[in-house]
């Protein structure tokens, strides 16, 4: 108390000076009919652009949380389009059969992404403590943009389809018959579908989805459609040009696919290889 009392004595010529300017104001404000509407003026509008902010934040906020609560109902959905789709392979179940659902789907969001590079990645705002893992597959709704390759506990690192390393098992919607899609460098919007049989039946705007061959996607995922093909002089597969449906310039929200039981399948896998 006595500090202040000091400091008091110490500045009291510039407080009495500062309260002075301030009853001065506030005649002039008070007795002074253009001051006084001048001053409700500035007070009104100070006050409406202070409210417009705050409501501005309070509906990004809650914006955001719907933007969530999407998501998580979205990837609920993928979840269970996964285990009707399941069921509708086996058709031989009885009514009181079940099928454990093999798939779980994470949303998330994308915080950083690359289309220039020969090699790019994608980085992702859930990480290990989601529950991603290695090898997981990456979606939009509108199809598939690549495979995670590494994780922290709150971040993941997604290989895209344009990264020359990158391989998906996909296949002709219509005739399925099989392929690999790769990337090889080049255009960001155009991809090549290799592998596929040059008797098969291939024709301008079939669609190519996801083959169901390796645990990382389920089967029948949207990839995107021929664009334009050939069989080269002595080859013999074709070389499919495909345009996908998502142009991985825009992605923001996505949804990574885990296989329930994709570690148990690949131990057995790995014990298979003693008897090779």
């Amino acid at each position: 108390m006595l500090r202040v009392f000091r400091l008091i004595v110490q500045n009291g010529s510039f407080l009495l000076f500062v309260c002075l300017q301030l009853y001065c104001l506030y005649l002039i404000v008070q007795y002074n009919k253009n001051q006084n509407q001048v001053y409700l003026y500035s007070k009104q509008k100070w006050a409406l652009t202070i409210q417009d902010k705050y409501q501005s934040v309070i509906n990004y906020l809650s914006l955001t949380q719907k933007n969530a609560e999407v998501a998580a109902e979205n990837a609920r959905l993928l979840e269970k389009h996964f285990l009707q789709y399941e069921q509708s392979r086996y058709t031989g179940l009885d009514s009181t059969s079940q099928l454990i659902n093999l798939y779980k789907v994470i949303p998330a969001v994308v915080i950083n992404n690359s289309v220039t590079k020969a090699n790019n990645t994608i980085t992702i705002n859930k990480g290990g403590e989601s529950g991603i893992e290695p090898g997981m597959g990456v979606v939009t709704a509108k199809g598939v943009i690549g495979i995670v390759t590494d994780t922290t506990r709150h971040y993941s690192l997604v290989m895209s389809l344009l990264h020359t390393k990158s391989k998906i098992s996909a296949k002709l919607q219509r005739t399925q018959f099989p392929g690999t899609l790769v990337w090889k460098g080049f255009h960001p919007e155009q991809l090549h579908l290799e592998d596929v049989q040059k008797y098969a039946d291939v024709k301008a705007h079939d669609t190519i989805v996801t083959s169901g061959y390796s645990l990382v996607f389920p089967e029948g995922l949207p990839i995107g459609r021929v664009e334009a093909f050939e069989i080269p002089q002595g080859a013999f597969t074709y070389s499919i040009q495909v345009s996908l449906f998502q142009n991985l310039n825009t992605i923001e929200q996505v949804y990574v696919i885990g296989h329930n039981y994709k570690n148990e399948k690949d131990q057995l896998e790995k014990q298979a290889e003693k008897y090779e």
